[in-house]
């Protein structure tokens, strides 16, 4: 035993916990899981499966479907044998698999449901919660700070077994300080504030004195006096999730500093009521700027893990809400205060330059937060393509930093930054971290993030005027409806470019700088034309107030919006009708007749497949009044379904298909999926749908999954057809009618697809 010495903790050593393993169920609860099986669809059985599994030398070579089938309802002793050495599953529904296997093999499935829950705590962290088991207890404790369901399963773990939680706990809790005992800590707290305070306290002294004084010291003296646990009734799990209590200050190991931290190498401070600050007090300043942290995880959304239908409710840790940057501790932020804002924000540079010529360092990952207390627009400025560089460079991590800065800090420079960076990411975890943060920050602007940008879009001062100003001579800036930029001469006539400025010019250089001008403004126009296709395809919306208020005004959105089709959209993203804007700003339906739409209505860039019939009459309106569309709308290529297609549950394939057309498929955003796969072939590619689900691809013979392979010869696709994207795509009974798939995604797919065709 170490006792605790002024800061130090207490640290008990040689404390185990030995409880065996066992598996309680509630009410009703193995029925449901076992009744997954019928969920595990996997196509046609073959009858050489049981002989397969039987002689397979290694039962993680078999095939997936071979997988799934030999988990629901395969031979007892091959199934027992795969859970006991669990091998990394291909399938995408890994949690029903998991639920048939602890429901059918109980606790020789408990290697199995560690494996799968460790590997991908969130969707998969359900399948420990009938196991109560000391490695159980250790695992679900390092959740309860994660952002996503990992969080709520090990809430829902630890209220359904605390007796067992505290004493596998305990010992990690007096243990060597590190990451065990700190997410030791985290659950005993937790289950603290639940109520089962005594029951943890009973298990210390069951530990000795050592361990309850470790308890003592990490709950405070009065866990004794804490509410005796009762019994609850049936269902009130889901409720007993209460928010996650602070951590209790524990004393920090202090490393030694950079040299690049201390203040004699750094900018002077100045004071903000004038004089230089001296260099014990900047210490102070960049000690308290080295406090800067992510504010405590976000509570997560309330999730029921028998759901109807049966799917739980997964909340990933990137689409959960993130983290934002905290606020400062009122000795800091009293500190900062007497500090000259603009000396306190190159203060804050020259700390950031430093810590990335130290190659990011993560211990000095608060000088990167502390941007956010400290930066200003020029800090931004620097940071933003900073941030927007580490992603491509595998620093996940700290772009997601990044993001949680330029979002806290939530300037229009910042954000404009934080826009630019989501809009060209190509997708993934990452992306959708830096969607939460930009709607974070739009929201405290009582905006969403559609409306942020459009509000947010540059100018180039054209809404204010710009001329081109030789000092002796000047040429107002014109810029036409396709966002051309020239200028006016002396004589009123419009002038691709300005004259070159003469020998009695006094600013001739104002000449490249309309040269750069025209590209930037056609550089600007350009991404704001691909934002408004990409709303298109995205269903992103906004209320019909903003379109005269805030597009039609904009000297760069104006131009492109009145040459598009807006439409008008129900609560359920349903076209209602398709409007376009006319010359005096008003709104005309297809019969060219003025209509008037509520200010809050809904309203989108229509795709030319959610048109139907009328897709035709527009193209006619299009072509009579000689719009130039910014980008492909009317004429675009699309498919729209016919009420026989939308109620069937596939479409009908074509071929011969080139394989190298196939090929270039996969190497796009298109993924392969084979049944069978006994000799590498993809015979089926997927690809991702709105709304949860997924179009499916059949393809005979197959193409190889790796060039290393016999080429392939020509393909045929011999059906298309929709599934929910969680299930594994290997049913042979079709259940999803094609009319319930978006029809814009859908549509951009067929064309893809039929062009192979051709």
């Amino acid at each position: 035993m170490a006792a605790g010495d002024g800061n130090r903790p207490i640290v008990i050593d040689g404390l185990f916990c030995t409880d065996e393993p066992v598996l309680v169920w509630q009410d009703g609860e193995h029925d449901r899981w076992a009744a997954r099986a019928a969920a595990l669809d996997h196509g046609r059985e073959q009858p050489d499966w049981p002989k397969a599994v039987t002689s397979a030398s290694r039962l993680s070579d078999l095939a997936p479907a071979q997988i799934s089938w030999l988990i629901a309802k395969g031979p007892d002793g091959p199934a027992r044998a795969l859970i006991a050495d669990p091998p990394m599953l291909r399938h995408r529904q890994r949690i029903d698999l998991g639920r048939v296997a602890v429901a059918r093999f109980e606790l020789d499935a408990l290697p199995f449901a560690l494996s799968e829950a460790g590997e991908s705590a969130d969707p998969l962290g359900l399948l420990v919660l009938p196991f109560r088991a000391p490695d159980a207890a250790v695992l679900v404790a390092g959740w309860l700070r994660h952002l996503g369901s990992a969080r709520l399963w090990a809430r829902l773990w630890l209220g359904r077994h605390p007796e067992a939680a505290a004493r596998a706990l305990i010992p990690a809790a007096a243990g060597r300080p590190g990451r065990a005992r700190q997410n030791a800590g985290d659950a005993l707290r937790f289950l603290t504030a639940a109520g089962h305070g005594p029951i943890i306290r009973k298990t210390a002294e069951g530990y000795g004195q050592g361990a309850l004084a470790v308890v003592t010291d990490l709950l405070g003296p009065d866990t004794a006096d804490m509410p005796a646990d009762g019994p609850r009734p049936a269902g009130e799990q889901l409720q007993l999730v209460p928010p996650m209590p602070p951590a209790r200050p524990q004393p920090v190991r202090k490393a030694k500093a950079p040299q690049w931290l201390h203040p004699e190498r750094l900018p002077e401070l100045r004071r903000a009521d004038g004089g230089v600050m001296p260099v014990d007090e900047a210490a102070a300043v960049a000690g308290a700027l080295m406090r800067s942290r992510l504010a405590d995880p976000p509570e997560p959304p309330p999730g029921d893990p028998d759901r109807p239908g049966g799917l739980p409710l997964i909340v990933e840790s990137s689409a959960a809400t993130q983290p934002l940057v905290a606020p400062l501790d009122e000795q800091a932020r009293q500190l900062l205060a007497g500090v000259d804002r603009r000396s306190l924000a190159e203060f804050g540079r020259a700390l950031l330059d430093e810590w990335l010529a130290d190659g990011m360092p993560v211990p000095e990952v608060p000088v990167l937060l502390a941007q956010a207390h400290v930066g200003d627009d020029t800090t931004m400025e620097q940071l933003g393509p900073l941030v927007r560089s580490w992603p491509a460079k595998s620093r996940y991590a700290r772009a997601a930093d990044g993001f949680a800065v330029l979002a806290t800090v939530g300037s229009d420079v910042s954000l404009r930054h934080l826009l630019a960076i989501e809009a060209n990411m190509s997708g993934g975890s990452t992306n959708d971290r830096a969607l939460d943060y930009l709607a974070q920050a739009a929201a405290r602007r009582g905006l969403s993030v559609t409306q942020l940008a459009d509000r947010l879009a540059i100018t180039h001062g054209l809404d204010r005027g710009v001329t081109v100003d030789y000092g002796t001579r000047s040429f107002p800036v014109v810029v036409d409806e396709h966002l051309t930029a020239h200028v006016t001469g002396p004589d009123g006539r419009v002038l691709a470019r300005p004259p070159k400025p003469g020998v009695k010019d006094t600013a001739p250089g104002a000449y490249q700088w309309f040269l750069q001008f025209k590209k930037d403004l056609r550089a600007t126009a350009a991404a704001q034309t691909a934002r408004l296709e990409r709303d298109m395809h995205r269903h992103r919306l906004r209320p019909a107030r903003d379109l005269p208020g805030v597009l039609l005004p904009h000297p760069i959105l104006g131009p492109i919006a009145r040459r598009l089709l807006w439409g008008e959209y129900d609560t359920a993203n349903r076209l209602v009708r398709a409007l376009r804007v006319a010359e005096d700003g008003s709104l005309a339906d297809v019969h060219d007749t003025t209509v008037t739409v509520d200010g809050g209505t809904p309203l989108g860039i229509v795709h030319p497949a959610e048109l139907g019939d009328e897709l035709a009459g527009w193209a006619q309106i299009i072509a009579d009044y000689e719009i130039l569309q910014p980008f492909p709308q009317v004429d675009r290529p699309a498919v729209a379904l016919t009420a026989e297609q939308r109620a069937a549950t596939g479409l009908p394939g074509f071929g011969p298909v080139p394989p190298d057309a196939i090929e270039t498929l996969l190497r796009g955003r298109w993924q392969g999926n084979g049944y069978e796969n006994p000799d590498s072939r993809h015979t089926q590619l997927r690809h991702t749908l709105p709304g949860g689900l997924t179009l499916l691809v059949e393809l005979h013979p197959g193409v190889p999954t790796s060039t290393y392979l016999t080429p392939a010869t020509d393909q045929r696709i011999t059906e298309i057809w929709a599934d929910h994207t969680w299930s594994d795509h290997w049913q042979s009974v079709r259940r999803t009618p094609m009319g319930v798939c978006d029809p814009a995604a859908l549509s951009e797919l067929l064309v893809e697809l039929y062009a192979l065709g051709r």
